[in-house]
């Protein structure tokens, strides 16, 4: 008797587990943030008929929360493409690394279950250095 009281208990304890009260809380279904980082220039001198564009590895992108410290980060891969979930809300994009970004949303809203294309560029920082030439 024992025995069978015992596996009934543990046979409704597991029933009751997955059941959500009506009007609980639930997280929200995560969006979806993706794209790819682009460097430039590639070298302080580029050739007259355009300008390299390398992409950045291995870049860290982090994902700040307004009005919070909390943060959610992603990695770029070997040819810069990122992928990130995060939870609805506002965000401030900021990147690791001593580069800038000079294109691309610095702000983001992430909406339940959307997805949002967000391609960045950063300036390398490379400049020719020395006199400037007198003009004609």
């Amino acid at each position: 008797m024992r025995n069978a009281l015992l596996a009934s208990l543990v046979i409704l304890t597991a029933a009751c587990g997955g059941y959500q009260f009506p009007g609980g809380s639930s997280t929200p279904a995560a969006g979806t943030v993706s794209g790819r980082v682009l460097a430039v220039p590639c070298a302080a001198i580029e050739p007259a008929d355009g300008q390299c564009v390398r992409p950045v590895p291995n870049l860290e992108l982090d994902f700040v929360v307004s009005g919070e410290s909390r943060t959610e980060k992603t990695f770029t891969d070997a040819n810069g493409n990122y992928s990130v979930a995060l939870p609805p809300g506002t965000y401030a994009v900021k990147v690791k690394s001593y580069m800038r970004i000079i294109s691309g949303p610095t702000n983001l809203t992430v909406g339940a279950g959307t997805s949002t294309v967000a391609n960045y560029v950063l300036d390398t920082g490379l400049r020719i250095s020395g006199p400037a030439q007198p003009s004609s």
